[in-house]
């Protein structure tokens, strides 16, 4: 005996409805996160050459990351270190990976890397994420092995990627350490009363403010002084 459906036409078009409104949000932001991919890919390219036509020099403190390191005043934070900004807007662990070379000109004296919240928002798994950072790390310790290396930890973010940041940082610190490596947690200094991207500090929910830099200048000035 057939099983009869207890819903009606009109809830099956309003559950219709609400599945195709759901799916179609969901297409949207993938859409979207597609496009500023596209976007940040002829950035990317604009901001490369200039790297490349303005070699690393030996000496100096070189700032790895994404947008969050892209926008800090590096050069001026650090004239006295040599600070030269080596961050590129929206990029991954990956994309880290692939340009990690025209940093390492010179040699330099210091390598300061922040990379991995785009890798979030995108869906790369931590598993590959950490895989990225240690291959980025190995090439480090081959092809400039006197450079000085500090990790620093992945912010915390005001959107719902926010609880992915924390099981990222722990398997960073425990790559650094098994690496020997420097690793500077900002967790406790950057987050708010629940725990997410304290207002303080950023601009939008994810990238910091004036004061946001000016913050992450005074934590790690004590780690490159030494």
């Amino acid at each position: 005996m057939k099983r009869q459906c207890n819903v009606c036409p009109t809830q099956m078009i309003l559950i219709l409805g609400a599945l195709g409104a759901a799916w179609m949000a969901f297409d949207a932001h993938l859409g979207s996160r597609r496009v500023s991919r596209a976007r940040a890919a002829k950035l990317r390219s604009r901001v490369r050459s200039v790297h490349q036509a303005n070699p690393i020099k030996a000496g100096e403190t070189v700032f790895l990351g994404d947008s969050i390191t892209f926008d800090g005043d590096w050069e001026t934070a650090f004239a006295d270190l040599g600070g030269r900004n080596r961050g590129i807007d929206w990029d991954t662990s990956a994309d880290l990976l692939g340009r990690l070379d025209e940093s390492l000109s010179g040699p330099p004296a210091t390598l300061v890397i922040m990379i991995g919240t785009n890798d979030l928002l995108v869906g790369v798994p931590h598993a590959q994420v950490v895989r990225n950072v240690s291959l980025i790390l190995e090439h480090i310790l081959i092809k400039a092995p006197e450079a000085r290396i500090i990790v620093q930890s992945v912010l915390p973010r005001t959107d719902r990627y926010h609880s992915l940041v924390a099981p990222l940082n722990k398997a960073l610190s425990r790559l650094c350490n098994q690496l020997k490596v420097v690793f500077v947690d900002h967790t406790k200094h950057f987050s708010g009363t629940d725990s997410m991207l304290d207002p303080a500090w950023h601009f939008d929910g994810l990238h910091l403010n004036g004061l946001g830099h000016q913050r992450l200048v005074e934590l790690l000035r004590p780690h490159l002084e030494t």
